[in-house]
C-alpha cells in the first residue's frame, strides 16, 4: 500500500487525516472512490445491519448511460468497468444511480445469481479499501488526488450561493482526474471532479488550466438513501448483498 503524500504548497491538513489513495479506483477512462451504504433489514426474526461497499463516480465516466427505462439489472450492468488505478478495467459493476445533470453515478456489485464470478471479483476489489466519509463543504483548503495516483494535490474550495442553490468551485483540474474525490482538510469527501476549465490564447494557441466548477456537492446532490442508514422490510432483497459485506 502506497504511503500517503502531499504535493504543492504547504497546507495545514495533517497527513494522517488524508484518505488512503488506495480507495480511489479506475472507472472506465476516469476514476471513482469507495463509499459505504448502510441499511437495516427486517428479516422476520429481527433487524440485520448490512454494510455495502459502493463506488461513486462522475456519470460521464461511464462508457454510455444505462438503458432507460430499465426493466432488469442486466440492462444496467457494465462489463469491464472497474480496476485498481493504473490497471486495465476488468471488473463488472451495476449502475444503481445515474444523474447526468449533477454528473454523479453510483455503482454496486453485479447480481450474485446471474453474475456470480463477477460479483466475487467486485467484492475482492472493494472490500479491502477503506470507505470515504461524506461531508458538506466549507470554503477553505481541500485536496484532489494527483494524476500519479499516489499524492494529494492541494486546491482551494470556494462555496458560493447562486440562484440555483449552493455551488462549489475548486482550483484547476486535469484530464484523467474525472470522478476523483475532492476532500476537505479533514480528509472527508465533499465533492468529486466533474468540470475542468482552460484558457486559450488566440494568438499563440497555448492553453492554461483555470479554476474549475461548479463541482457536484455530494452531501446535497446524492440521493438520500446512500447518505443515511435506511430501514427496509422484506428479506427478498438481502441476497443482493455479498456475505463479506454483511455484519450482524
Amino acid at each position: 500500500m502506497s504511503e500517503v503524500k502531499t504535493v504543492g504548497v504547504a497546507q495545514t491538513a495533517k497527513r494522517s487525516l488524508l484518505p488512503d489513495p488506495h480507495s480511489v479506483i479506475t472507472v472506465n477512462n476516469g476514476r471513482g472512490f469507495v463509499i459505504e451504504h448502510r441499511s437495516l433489514f427486517d428479516v422476520g426474526n429481527g433487524l440485520k445491519r448490512l454494510r455495502r461497499k459502493l463506488v461513486l463516480t462522475a456519470s460521464h465516466c461511464l462508457p454510455h448511460p444505462p438503458v432507460m427505462p430499465c426493466y432488469s439489472y442486466q440492462e444496467t450492468t457494465y462489463a469491464n468497468l472497474l480496476s485498481p488505478l493504473g490497471e486495465q478495467p476488468s471488473v463488472w459493476a451495476e449502475c444503481l444511480f445515474f444523474d447526468p445533470v449533477s454528473d454523479l453515478a453510483i455503482l454496486g456489485e453485479p447480481d450474485n445469481q446471474e453474475f456470480g464470478e463477477q460479483n466475487e471479483k467486485y467484492a475482492l476489489l472493494v472490500d479491502g479499501r477503506k470507505s470515504f466519509t461524506i461531508a458538506a463543504p466549507e470554503t477553505g483548503e481541500g485536496y484532489m488526488l494527483a494524476l500519479d495516483g499516489l499524492s494529494w494535490q492541494p486546491t482551494r474550495l470556494e462555496v458560493h450561493e447562486t440562484i440555483w442553490g449552493t455551488g462549489l468551485s475548486t482550483g484547476a483540474t486535469l484530464a484523467g482526474q474525472s470522478g476523483s474525490p475532492i476532500v476537505d482538510a479533514k480528509g472527508r469527501a465533499v465533492a468529486l471532479v466533474s468540470i475542468g476549465a482552460e484558457q486559450v490564447d488566440l494568438n499563440s494557441g497555448s492553453r492554461a488550466n483555470m479554476d474549475a466548477g461548479p463541482q457536484p456537492i455530494l452531501k446535497f446532490q446524492l440521493p438520500s438513501w446512500v447518505l443515511k442508514t435506511v430501514r427496509a422490510t422484506g428479506a427478498k432483497r438481502a441476497p443482493k448483498w455479498t456475505e463479506s459485506s454483511i455484519t450482524s
